[in-house]
């Protein structure tokens, strides 16, 4: 037998080599992003009991209620997440068999194996800037969650980084495969007293977040009241123990609105955990002021803060590096969208980035206007979160991003804080129904004791609890219920909804190289709201890919004159206009 070549023992050391170096690599890879494990035992829960529309498990129910869920958390943070999971793990399965699908959609073959490392190691510290408490209730539901899809990532470790999914979305904008639009598309207001009919602290907010439909249908308002914090209460979905748009039993209402500021900071907090900890411990302003003085966050945000107690709105701006802050104004409103206003950050370039390549100056535009018209009421607040026209009242046809509801609200929610009462619409988006849910009344039906909470109520809320003086005086009716929207009312959301649906198959047969199939289609869209931006851009793609260029400029002149969004798509025309040295008009957006 010959011995091998010195070249072949080489070779087998070199791979041998490669192959340790590899196995080196990856658990280095893996302990450097395996978040903290909590100190705590998982309590081993029980099989909830099912009466009705509700079931209960220990402190915590879920109730299915006209239009949402209810779900009601007491107790030490591992149980309830515990109970969470077994609870309500069934919807967040069906979230994250959504999320998968469009995950493997979006994504080319080569970058769905390459980008989740990526980002893992880029927010390898998500986990260590989560408070403890919320360490151990994300533990409590992700070692009680029936998890169907264990490897790579347990359903803890997932966990973590699904509370960083604004966070992450936020940091990749910029890319190519990223809409900007993604993580600037919400819109709220804010007024108390001579801003509002009755002097209250009214607060709203559209929150933007299209990627998973079951968030919309499925909405959940949790009430959470753990053992020793200030309960809070929540509107988003299930398995999300973080708060993007809530209020406390004290008041105190934060909402999140997407921004974009210069500076990078990796080591932050998730901001939807980061206001859940604040939420559990502000009792004023001054407290939510402070405690986002105390960390910097990983992207920017703009928080609503309202104090319903004081009367006092406030928007903070905070980047990575500074924070700034906006007050009522002196007609006692205040509007947001997603650009920033305040002094610390004039002429920040990623600001600007923001302001060109997204919608949020039409819908800043058009809140300006209607929260000016008249004082703020509940009922107001409501129609304006529902209002789908451009700046200056121009029609629009359904959908478009530059109105303030672009038919793709996640949730939509308007507070009165003063009183303590949510009112959150129910789907689809917008337009259906708009339920009234009381913090201090859920709270009290839980079994949690309210006295504490009720001693801070100022002079004149809850006016439905009082006496009246004069007995010949009619009684203050208790918050209810608001109607559906106009479209609802209409019985015009299967049009709407079809108008879409054809957007879309018009833009999968573009994207799948069938211009004929595409053009018919988008002008069947078209036929249904003449209005429409995205028909004629689709419209025109697809003549332009057929290569009937003349037709495409004339259809793209029309796409440019009926005030179409900014985004990808827009700044796509352009480019094609100027290459192929086509008419086009100026930006439209104000």
């Amino acid at each position: 037998m010959s011995e091998r070549s010195p070249s072949s023992r080489r070779w087998r050391r070199f791979l041998l080599g490669f192959v340790l170096l590899g196995v080196a690599c990856q658990g280095c890879f893996w302990t450097m992003t395996r978040p903290p494990i909590p100190d705590v035992v998982v309590p081993q829960v029980g099989t909830p009991t099912t009466v009705g529309n509700r079931a209960v498990l220990g402190g915590s129910s879920l109730e299915r209620r006209d239009g949402y869920w209810f779900m009601v958390h007491t107790g030490d943070a591992v149980t309830m997440g515990a109970e969470h999971a077994r609870l309500g793990g069934f919807l967040t399965q069906r979230a994250e068999d959504i999320m998968q699908a469009d995950f493997q959609r979006r994504l080319p073959a080569p970058m769905r194996l390459i980008l989740p490392p990526i980002l893992m190691w880029q927010f390898r510290h998500l986990g260590h800037a989560i408070p403890v408490e919320q360490q151990e209730e994300l533990y409590g539901f992700g070692m009680t969650y029936a998890d169907r899809t264990p490897f790579p990532l347990n359903a803890y470790q997932r966990g973590i980084y699904y509370h960083g999914l604004h966070d992450m979305v936020q940091n990749l904008v910029g890319n190519p495969w990223v809409d900007p639009g993604i993580a600037g598309a919400c819109t709220g207001f804010g007024a108390a007293g001579v801003g509002t009919t009755d002097g209250h602290t009214i607060v709203g907010r559209n929150f933007d977040f299209e990627v998973v439909p079951i968030f919309d249908g499925d909405k959940v308002v949790h009430l959470y009241a753990r053992d020793g914090a200030i309960p809070v209460m929540s509107v988003s979905w299930m398995g999300m123990t973080g708060v993007l748009t809530g209020m406390n039993a004290d008041g105190i209402w934060i909402s999140l609105n997407a921004a974009a500021s210069e500076g990078r900071n990796k080591n932050g907090p998730p901001v939807s955990v980061w206001v859940r900890q604040i939420l559990e411990q502000a009792h004023s302003i001054g407290d939510v002021e402070r405690m986002l003085n105390e960390a910097s966050p990983v992207v920017t945000d703009i928080y609503i803060v309202a104090d319903g107690k004081t009367g006092e709105v406030v928007a903070f701006e905070r980047g990575q590096t500074r924070m700034g802050r906006r007050e009522l104004r002196p007609d006692g409103k205040l509007a947001v969208a997603n650009h920033l206003l305040s002094e610390p950050f004039a002429g920040d370039e990623d600001d600007q980035s923001m302001r060109t390549y997204t919608t949020t100056l039409a819908r800043y535009a058009r809140m300006q206007e209607l929260v000016n018209e008249a004082p703020l009421s509940v009922e107001r607040g409501v129609q304006i979160l529902r209002d789908r026209a451009g700046p200056g009242g121009r029609p629009l046809a359904p959908g478009n991003r530059n109105a303030i509801d672009a038919f793709i609200a996640t949730h939509s929610v308007v507070a009165d804080a003063t009183d303590r009462v949510l009112w959150v619409a129910t789907a689809p988006h917008t337009q259906g129904a708009v339920r009234a849910i009381d913090l201090l009344g859920e709270l009290q039906t839980a079994g949690v004791d309210i006295a504490t909470w009720r001693a801070t109520l100022p002079a004149g809320a809850r006016a439905w609890e009082a006496t009246p003086s004069d007995e010949e005086a009619a009684p203050v009716p208790a918050p209810a219920d608001l109607p559906p929207g106009d479209l609802a009312r209409r019985g015009e959301l299967e049009r709407v909804t079809r108008y879409l649906d054809l957007l879309d198959d018009a833009q999968a047969f573009l994207d799948n190289d069938a211009p004929q199939y595409a053009l018919s289609t988008a002008r069947q869209a078209e036929a249904m709201f003449p209005l429409s931006a995205e028909a004629k851009r689709i419209q025109g793609a697809a003549q332009a890919d057929a290569g009937s260029r003349q037709a495409a400029k004339a259809t793209y002149a029309e796409y440019l004159a009926r005030y179409p969004a900014f985004g990808p798509e827009y700044f796509a025309v352009i480019r094609w206009l100027d290459v192929h040295r086509g008419a086009r008009a100026a930006p439209t957006a104000p």
